[in-house]
């Protein structure tokens, strides 16, 4: 060892020298927990700057990755048949024909979903009969379990970690609702540097030390009983990164902002509402996909929330029959009990359609960013809880032209020139556009809009047409930021949003 290294090494704390003796005991390469564990410090906080310190020196590499873990939403379904198991069963050994094995099925509902999953694996063939023909995967299949349904059982143990050797299987799982559920945890390994190595090589004093001498010690003369650690002026000093706002509240201000200069106010409403507003008042059907308990947070407590009966018996006759605005309605009998479910709201538009009751004479411009929540399947697109931004215009001569000059102008401010507007579906509004941005030569779906339907605002009292837009908030974020996973934005990992750019 050099003389200047050997100098070097007497310059390192009694915590980084205690970190040095637990790595080289650890076969040179441990996490947190492990180092933690063999040196008995205070706290996280005294291992990480001794950590912190030792990196920045050159004595050690510290390696971060993020690791995948599933685990059961629900225990049952670790227990119960996956659909195309259960048709697997009901084929055997031979064909059977789709309408015999629905009869058979415990929930004929998911006769689909299981169609779909065993023509994917392999296990049968569909003909034009309409019938499923087992295969030789199929055969083998029912010898054995296949990789999906071993994962689920280990989950009956714990949490399965994501490798190289079941990543397809745990990923299509997740894409199926009620079935496992991802979490992502931050790991750091520690691992000696030739440096540090050479430290270790040439012995480390764990006896205590004395960095800054105080006035009581040079009295009492205690002072003779420590080591004294030199400073070591030109050591390196990590890097630190200043405040910054989080990606998604910085744009919430931007947006915010933006609107306030178009000469918008901003509204707010709660997060727990009823279908009534969330989807009755908007003239979505009650048997509206929508409405399922896949797609929607329901809520147990409270399970309902009354709805005003003279505005009730509006909706039901524009639902039943179109009531006064010259629609025929949806032609269904409409259910007030049904209306009066609670749920998580689906999307903002329930604040605007709130507020537009309450303010039913123009002008009325006003806009809203809030939570909206969603029973989504996770992925590198889609949240279970996101944000919208949601606004509406009411003017005496709106007109579609001028939903589309407001939404341009929108994004302009936002720094997005490119933007394209295509015919779009919503049960209230008509007619109704999808709004596309062109980024990286691709264009990309950023959102809905329209006007509001008679049959929407008939019944609040309002004869002046209203335009609506709802737009997806994380989208844009991850444009303006780079990223490709919608995750990366609620990682809970300090070091990773130091990084994340400002947008």
């Amino acid at each position: 060892m050099s003389s200047g290294l050997k100098r070097s090494a007497e310059e390192l704390s009694l915590s980084e020298r205690k970190v040095l003796a637990a790595l080289n005991a650890l076969k040179g390469r441990a996490t947190l927990g492990q180092i933690s564990d063999a040196v008995n410090f205070k706290g996280p906080v005294q291992l990480m700057n001794a950590l912190n310190w030792l990196k920045a020196k050159g004595y050690v590499w510290i390696d971060e990755k993020v690791l995948r873990f599933y685990s059961l939403k629900d225990k049952s379904a670790g227990v119960k048949k996956l659909p195309e198991r259960e048709i697997l069963e009901i084929i055997g050994k031979g064909e059977s024909p789709l309408e015999e094995i629905a009869s058979r099925l415990a929930d004929r509902s998911s006769i689909g979903v299981g169609v779909g999953w065993i023509r994917r694996k392999g296990w049968a063939t569909l003909t034009q009969a309409k019938t499923l023909r087992i295969t030789d995967e199929g055969n083998k299949a029912l010898r054995q379990p296949s990789l999906d349904e071993e994962l689920l059982v280990s989950m009956l143990k714990g949490d399965v970690e994501e490798d190289a050797t079941n990543t397809s299987a745990l990923r299509d799982l997740l894409s199926r609702r009620d079935y496992v559920k991802l979490q992502e945890r931050m790991v750091r390994e520690v691992s000696l540097l030739p440096r540090g190595e050479d430290a270790v090589r040439a012995g480390l004093k764990l006896d205590e030390d004395l960095s800054q001498i105080s006035p009581e010690l040079l009295k009492s003369g205690k002072w003779r009983g420590f080591r004294l650690r030199p400073y070591d002026l030109s050591a390196p000093v990590p890097a630190t990164a200043g405040a910054k706002l989080h990606p998604v509240v910085r744009m919430i201000r931007q947006i915010s902002h933006v609107f306030a200069e178009m000469g918008f106010s901003e509204i707010q409403d709660e997060y727990v509402q009823n279908t009534f507003w969330d989807m009755d008042v908007l003239f979505t059907p009650q048997d509206h996909p929508a409405r399922d308990m896949q797609d929607t947070f329901y809520l147990s407590s409270p399970s309902s929330i009354p709805v005003d009966s003279s505005l009730s018996r509006k909706i039901r006759a524009v639902h039943e029959n179109g009531g006064k605005t010259g629609s025929t309605g949806w032609r269904y009998r409409w259910s007030r009990e049904e209306a009066e479910k609670t749920l998580l709201r689906t999307h903002t538009t329930v604040a605007t359609i709130r507020y537009l009751s309450e303010h039913t004479r123009p002008p009325v411009k006003v806009f809203s960013v809030g939570r909206i929540f969603r029973r989504e399947a996770m992925d590198s697109t889609h949240l279970s809880e996101f944000h919208q931004i949601e606004g509406v215009l009411m003017e005496k001569d709106a007109s579609l032209d001028m939903l589309c000059n407001v939404l341009r102008e929108f994004y302009r401010k936002m720094g997005l020139e490119r933007i394209r507007m295509r015919p779009g579906y919503f049960p209230y509004t008509e007619p109704s556009m999808e709004i596309d941005v062109l980024y990286n030569g691709k264009w990309i779906e950023m959102g809905g809009s329209g006007i509001f339907r008679p049959e929407v605002l008939r019944p609040l009292g309002i004869k002046t047409p209203v335009l609506a837009w709802g737009l997806g908030l994380e989208r844009l974020v991850m444009l303006r930021s780079g990223l490709t996973d919608i995750r990366d934005l609620y990682i809970s990992d300090i070091s990773a949003l130091k990084k994340m750019p400002s947008v």
